[in-house]
C-alpha cells in the first residue's frame, strides 16, 4: 500500500497499472501531413507510409486515430463478403474457410503489433466471423433437416427404405417434377374379389387385404419398385423412378414371379385361418411414360401416365382370358434376358395399327428343367402351325400338350379357336 496525491492509501500495483496505461494510451508522436496537395494520391500514400514508419519508432504499441475507422471498414467488408460466400459452401468447407480467415486476421494483427507497434482491435472481427459461420451452419443444418423430412414425407409411402437413404444423401437429384422416361409398370389384381368380399365381414376383409398387401409390397420394395397406389384389391407399381434403374424390366419380372410364389404360400395360410382362396393376375409393360407428382391442389400423387401404362393394365385384365397368371408386353420381353417365356398371343391394342406380342414368363432359365423347356418348345411349334393356319398339325400338338399338362387352360383356348376357324 502506498500514499498518493489523491489517496492517502493506494495499492502500489495500481500505480504501476496507471503508468502502463498512460504509456500505452499515449498519442503517437506523429501526424498526417495537411498540405495543399493533401488530396493527391501520391501524397496520401506517402502519408500512410510515414505513418507506419512513425509507428515503428514508438516505444510501445498504441491505437492510432484511424484504428476505429479501420475496424469498422474491416467489419463491413468482411461481413458483406462472408454473408455472400458462406451460404454457398458446405459444412466442411465452411469451417475450413472460417478457420483460415480467422488465422489470417490474427496473423495480420500480430504483424502490425510486432512490426509497426499498432494495437488494432481483433476480438470484434473474430466474433463477427464466428457469428456468420454459426448462422450459416445453423441454417444449413436446418435446411438439410427440412429437406430430408420433405423427401421422406414425399416418398416413404412409395419407395423402399433403401431408396429413401439414397435420396437423402443427394436430395437435389430428386423431386416431384414431371418427366418422360422409360419405365416398367406392374398391375396386380385379386381374381373374383367381389365373391371374396361378399363371403367375409368388413373386419375380415380388412385383415385379409392387409395381410395380403404387406408381403406383396415387401416384395416390390425388395426389387427396387415404387408403389403407385392401391385401389381396392389392385396394386400398381413401377420401376425406374424416382431412382434410375437400368434393369427395371428385370426387377419388375423378378418381383412378379416372387409375388406369384408368395400367393401360393398365402393360400395355405389363409385356408388355415378360414379365409377363401386368393389368386392374382399380373400385367407388366415397359415403355416411355410420364412420371411425377400429379393431381389437384387438394390431393396429389406420385404416379405414371401414358399409353404404355394403359397397356400394362390391359395385360393384367386379359390374363384370365388365357388362364395364365402373368403377362408381359413385347417391349418388356424383347429387352429381357435370363427368363424362360412363352409367347401367348398377338393382341390388337387401341391406338396401335399393328398387334403386339404378349408373353408369359415362366421362370428363370437356370431354374427350368428339361421337361418344362420341352413343353415350351412344343407349344411354340404348335403356335407356329396355328399362325400358318395348319389346323390339323396345330390341333394334334395342342391335344398332345393338353394330355401331358391338362391343367393349362391356354391349350383349350387354341383348340377352341381351331374349331371355330374350321367351322
Amino acid at each position: 500500500m502506498r500514499s498518493a496525491p489523491m489517496e492517502p492509501v493506494y495499492p502500489g500495483v495500481e500505480v504501476h497499472a496507471n503508468v502502463l496505461n498512460a504509456l500505452l494510451s499515449a498519442a503517437p508522436a506523429f501526424t498526417l501531413q495537411s498540405s495543399e496537395d493533401g488530396l493527391n494520391t501520391g501524397s496520401q500514400l506517402d502519408n500512410a507510409i510515414s505513418l507506419l514508419r512513425g509507428a515503428q519508432n514508438e516505444p510501445f504499441p498504441s491505437k492510432p486515430d484511424w484504428e476505429e475507422g479501420a475496424v469498422i471498414a474491416t467489419i463491413v467488408v468482411s461481413g458483406v463478403f462472408l454473408s455472400l460466400v458462406y451460404p454457398m459452401l458446405g459444412p466442411a468447407l465452411l469451417l475450413l474457410s472460417s478457420l483460415s480467415f480467422m488465422l489470417g486476421i490474427t496473423a495480420l494483427n500480430f504483424k502490425l503489433w510486432s512490426d509497426y507497434n499498432l494495437d488494432i482491435s481483433l476480438i470484434i472481427i473474430i466474433f463477427l466471423i464466428l457469428l456468420i459461420t454459426l448462422v450459416n451452419l445453423t441454417y444449413g443444418f436446418l435446411k438439410e433437416g427440412l429437406s430430408r423430412r420433405a423427401i421422406k414425407g414425399m416418398f416413404d409411402q412409395y419407395v423402399p427404405p433403401a431408396h429413401i437413404d439414397s435420396m437423402l444423401n443427394n436430395p437435389d437429384a430428386y423431386n416431384f417434377e414431371g418427366e418422360s422416361k422409360e419405365l416398367s409398370v406392374l398391375f396386380s389384381d385379386i381374381r373374383s374379389f367381389t365373391n371374396i368380399s361378399e363371403s367375409l365381414s368388413a373386419g375380415q376383409l380388412k385383415t385379409l387385404l392387409n395381410d395380403f398387401f404387406t408381403p406383396i409390397t415387401g416384395i416390390i420394395f425388395d426389387h427396387n419398385g415404387t408403389i403407385d397406389k392401391y385401389v381396392g384389391d389392385m396394386v400398381m407399381a413401377f420401376w425406374g423412378a424416382p431412382l434410375d434403374d437400368s434393369d427395371h424390366r428385370l426387377h419388375a419380372v423378378q418381383a412378379a414371379l416372387k409375388m406369384l410364389e408368395k400367393v401360393e404360400e398365402l393360400k395355405i395360410e389363409f385356408k388355415e385361418r378360414g379365409f377363401p382362396e386368393v389368386n392374382i393376375g399380373i400385367g407388366i409393360n415397359s415403355g416411355f411414360m410420364n412420371v411425377g407428382d400429379m393431381g389437384s391442389t387438394y390431393r396429389r400423387s406420385y404416379t405414371v401416365l401414358g399409353d404404355a401404362v394403359n397397356l400394362g393394365s390391359r395385360l393384367e385384365g386379359i390374363t384370365k382370358n388365357y388362364g395364365v397368371k402373368l403377362l408381359i408386353g413385347e417391349e418388356t420381353h424383347d429387352h429381357l434376358e435370363g427368363f424362360l417365356c412363352r409367347l401367348i398371343d398377338k393382341v390388337q391394342v387401341k391406338g396401335k395399327e399393328q398387334p403386339i406380342r404378349i408373353y408369359q414368363p415362366l421362370c428363370m432359365e437356370d431354374d427350368a428343367d428339361e421337361a418344362l423347356m420341352g413343353l415350351v418348345d412344343e407349344y411354340h411349334r404348335a403356335y407356329k402351325h396355328y399362325v400358318e393356319q395348319d389346323w390339323d398339325e396345330a390341333q394334334r400338338i395342342f391335344t398332345n400338350l393338353k394330355k401331358r399338362d391338362p391343367g393349362v387352360m391356354l391349350y383349350d383356348v387354341y383348340l377352341d379357336r381351331i374349331d371355330e376357324q374350321r367351322g
